[in-house]
């Protein structure tokens, strides 16, 4: 018998859990930003392969592949492949997609095997003891499923052009919100775009809202029981008026937003946050001086051969004079999206292949690389992404001054925000409304009108999908 095998044994009385199984085959994976040896690397990533090797070494008979296939829109790939009974065993899909828009039926609760004991990691009784439970909170979907192994984040931050800044005259990095107006203006006088971008309204109101609505946390994140801010949480203080533009605070910074963004060119403002990699790419060629974005940004950079220095500076505190209601709390890591290493399984409506025997070698393989050193093997070899799990660290690409991201990761993540509650609240209707109001075609009074509408709705219709009734929720 393997060592590995008789530990399993050790650890649980389950044949489910201490072994592959009988079956033999090819397990199909795509794992996004962390495939090896995938075209085009500069440096070809490793990590996966080797973990995958030592499995396959351990166990005869399976095959671990990995696609290299380039995928344009993620969701249309799991549709379309879900609807031949084609899909891959193993999955990257973001956890909102799984949650909301992709179809039900595609995606294997893993939940309970969460709540079992994963052998591959010694002394373990439930393998959701290692991870983190506060994302694991955030993903789970209405009812308790959880579509996804979840183990890294994206950071957010400012990156900067050093020598734009110098050539502006700004010898610091701005830490306050009079300060980062300031930096700007002066960027713009010289001659220099600030900034370029969509301003994408769950990235940047999640700073301003935690800030704002910090005196709430506990009542906006408790209502579900569970630790982080849950749609479901959302919902609730949606329908009880908590989150609402009656409440001053809810549109207080937006003014104050809109006198940073006034300094950036106008294009970008209403558009589809997809454009954002069009202004990466104004980023890269030195034609702005600043980018919000996330860490996943810090091995494009290292990839496109960027010559000038890079520095980082996170989100700059608040204060009650420029943004009425501030509370001058940190915000620096409010938002944060899941990252690469987010995991689905098929089931066998979505792929034809997986039997009950291939699911439990699926599983098994899973619990091999799902473990907090393999995690963070995985993570660090890229050096974009975040490892959430608790003992692990990050590691980012070496091309930037990355201090800010090292420092903002290790704060406590508080965060409220709004736009999860319905699946096209966050990222269509609130983003629509924000880019009318920055770019001027609608004034704050018709913001708060319109918004409340969409609120309204996005609640309503969570409590029609999840047959809840959020009135009687205590």
């Amino acid at each position: 018998m393997k060592p590995i095998l008789a530990l399993s044994l050790l650890l649980t009385t389950s044949a489910s859990l201490a072994a592959p199984g009988p079956w033999k085959g090819t397990v199909t994976m795509y794992v996004q930003d962390y495939t090896p040896n995938y075209p085009g690397q500069k440096v070809p990533l490793k990590a996966f392969q080797q973990l995958a090797d030592a499995y396959q070494k351990a166990n005869p008979g399976i095959q671990i592949k990995f696609s290299a296939t380039p995928v344009p829109d993620n969701d249309t790939m799991v549709r379309v492949k879900a609807a031949a009974g084609e899909l891959f065993d193993i999955y990257w899909a973001q956890v909102t997609s799984l949650n909301s828009t992709l179809p039900k039926g595609v995606a294997t609760d893993l939940a309970p095997y969460f709540k079992q004991p994963n052998p591959y990691i010694p002394g373990n009784k439930a393998w959701q003891d290692v991870m983190n439970k506060t994302v694991l909170a955030e993903t789970t979907a209405p009812g308790g499923a959880v579509y996804a192994l979840s183990g890294d984040q994206v950071a957010y931050t400012v990156f900067y052009n050093k020598d734009l800044f110098k050539k502006a005259g700004l010898t610091k990095e701005p830490s306050t919100w009079p300060e980062l107006l300031a930096a700007a203006r002066k960027l713009k006088a010289a001659g220099i775009v600030p900034m370029h971008a969509v301003p994408a309204y769950p990235w940047w109101s999640h700073h301003f809202m935690t800030d704002l609505y910090s005196k709430d946390y506990a009542k906006l994140t408790g209502y579900d029981g569970a630790p982080g801010q849950s749609p479901f949480d959302e919902a609730v203080a949606i329908q009880r008026g908590l989150l609402t533009p009656k409440d001053p605070r809810f549109l207080s910074w937006w003014p104050a937003f809109k006198q940073f963004t006034d300094t950036w060119p106008k294009d970008y403002l209403t558009a589809d946050p997809a454009k954002n990699y069009d202004a990466f790419q104004d980023f890269v060629g030195g034609k702005e001086a600043m980018l919000y974005e996330g860490s996943y940004k810090a091995r494009e950079m290292k990839d496109a051969g960027i010559k000038f220095p890079i520095g980082s500076f996170n989100f700059p505190q608040l204060s009650a004079a420029a943004t009425p209601g501030a509370t001058g709390a940190y915000t620096g890591n409010a938002y944060s999206g899941t990252g690469s290493f987010q995991y689905a399984v098929s089931t066998n409506r979505a792929n034809k292949t997986m039997t009950p025997d291939k699911l439990a070698a699926v599983i098994d393989w899973m619990r091999y690389f799902g473990t907090p050193g393999n995690l963070q093997k995985i993570v660090a070899e890229n050096g974009s992404y975040v490892p959430s799990w608790p003992g692990t660290k990050a590691q980012f690409a070496a091309n930037f001054d990355s201090a800010a991201l090292k420092q903002q990761i290790s704060q406590p993540n508080r965060a409220i925000g709004v736009g999860n509650a319905s699946p096209n609240l966050g990222w269509g209707d609130m983003q629509k409304i924000f880019g009318l109001y920055l770019s001027g075609n609608i004034t704050l009074d018709q913001a708060k009108a319109q918004a409340q509408t969409v609120l309204d709705r996005a609640a309503q219709d969570y409590a029609r999908k999840n047959k809840v009734d959020l009135s009687k929720v205590k």
